[in-house]
Formats: structure tokens, sequence, C-alpha cells
């Protein structure tokens, strides 16, 4: 059971003659494009962090002694599509001459390399220290990220070609729009190694899930085990918007008291209570 699935709920069904109680679920769904690209692990995993509720995952999370798991200093270009993706980093630094000939002598510029390299489910997240004076991509490298599977951007700075990037099905985090490009104020300097996106750690490999209000870091390890406990707590949880719907006080019923959870455990399937 879980009336996030339903298009309305309707509540307070006793009260005949009275408008209906409606509200509409969330539309949470990968992206086709991506999801055929994923391998057979993965598309399992992020079926399940798609659906399941970031709030939820983020007390687990805290519980286990991740307290810096939230970004929320970014604004998301589409407020009614989550993220689900890998993250691949990227660290930029203020432009120094001589650090960046030296730089840019043996590497290609990392917008460019993570866009070449990105595997299907990445994330770019790109750390430009909160810098909205140059954008540190746009358009075109968007597009060959795009094309390798990519399914988002997270820009703790600026990006380029915002209306072309939001015409592209991948969901995108960013401070601002910016027209200047990364010079002369931004060099890219370090590639797949722990960045600071707001005030939250990101390594290479992390599972993110972002919604309108911001981004929850899972580390890789704890994925599995994280976005199961928000399922089953899900299941709990629609059980209790099903009885304040129907009109019952929340007293007793969030949090549960003891007659609540035997009403939750009498509704499940029988081969759910085993």
């Amino acid at each position: 059971m879980n009336p996030r699935l339903l298009t309305a709920l309707v509540a307070c069904s006793a009260l005949t003659g009275q408008t209906a109680l409606e509200i509409k679920a969330p539309n949470r769904e990968l992206s086709p494009y991506v999801l055929e690209r994923l391998g057979a692990a993965d598309r399992v995993l992020f079926e399940k962090l798609v659906r399941a509720p970031l709030e939820a995952m983020w007390s687990d999370l805290v519980a286990k002694g991740y307290e810096h798991c939230f970004i929320h200093e970014l604004d998301a270009l589409h407020p009614n599509r989550r993220l689900v993706g890998r993250a691949r980093t990227i660290r930029y630094l203020p432009t120094r001459p001589d650090l960046r000939d030296q730089i840019y002598s043996r590497q290609k510029q990392l917008n460019y390399v993570s866009a070449e390299e990105a595997q299907p489910g990445d994330v770019l997240v790109f750390d430009a220290g909160g810098d909205t004076r140059s954008a540190v991509s746009g358009e075109i490298t968007t597009i060959r990220f795009l094309a390798r599977g990519g399914t988002g951007l997270i820009v703790d700075g600026a990006l380029r070609d915002v209306p072309e990037i939001a015409g592209m099905p991948l969901q995108v985090y960013q401070r601002r729009g910016q027209a200047a490009a990364v010079r002369p104020n931004l060099m890219s300097i370090d590639y797949q190694v722990p960045v600071r996106i707001g005030n939250v750690t990101v390594q290479p490999g992390d599972l993110l899930v972002g919604e309108r209000h911001g981004i929850l870091v899972i580390p890789a390890a704890l994925a599995e085990e994280v976005v199961q406990a928000a399922l089953s707590k899900e299941d709990l949880e629609s059980f209790q918007r099903k009885l304040l719907l129907d009109g019952r006080s929340i007293y007793g019923v969030y949090p549960p008291d003891d007659e609540t959870r035997r009403e939750y455990e009498a509704s499940r399937p029988s081969e759910d209570r085993k």
C-alpha cells in the first residue's frame, strides 16, 4: 500500500456531502534514457533510490553518524524532477597563471575529461567554492556527458548556456547562471577527489538523491542498507497517512502507538509479515 503512488488521495469519507481532500503525489521516475544504459545492479539500486523517501534516508544516515549529508545551498533547475546518480567530482580554484600553465600542460580541462569519462548514471559534481564569476561548464560539454549516460550536474558555482541545458533530460543544481567562461577567474585542478559542496563533503562514487529542496549524499557502502530501511519506513508512513486522511487523530498515529502498530501489521500481506 503506497498512497504516494496515487494521483490523488480521498479522505474524510464519513463527512458526506463535503469536498474530499485531494493530495497529489510527486512524479518520481528515472529518465528512460539513463535507465536503459545502466548495468543490472545499478538499475535495481537506482529504481529503489528514486522511490525511497529522502527524509527517511537522511534520518538513517544521521543515526549512523553522517550528520553532514544534505546539500541545501543550491537551486534545482527542475523543481519537480528527482535526481538519482553517482558522484564524479571536479575541483576548481581561483586562477594562478604559473599553476594553471603547469596543470593544463599535462591534462585537459576537467569539464572535458569528466564528460568524456562519465559512466551511465553519473552526476558531475563541480566544487568551485561558491564562485559565480565564471562558469565551470556549458552546453557542448554537457551534451557529451549526456551521450555517455550522465544523469545530473551539481555545481557549487555557475553554469553557462542554462536555457539549453534546461532542455536536456537531466537534473541540474547550481548557485546561478553565468555567461562568462571559466577564464580568467577559475581553473580546474583536481579530479575524482573528495570535494566540498556547501557544507557537505562528497566522495567520488557516493550516491546522490536530489529533490527541489536539496541533495542527500549517501556513502556507496551504505546505499543498499539505507534505501531498504527507508522503503520499510515508507510503508508504515503510507499506512499512517491513510489513517490521517480517513480522519483519525494524529495522537497515537504519528508516532505510532502499540495499537497503530498492530493495525499496521494486520493490514500487511501475510507474506510481508514473515
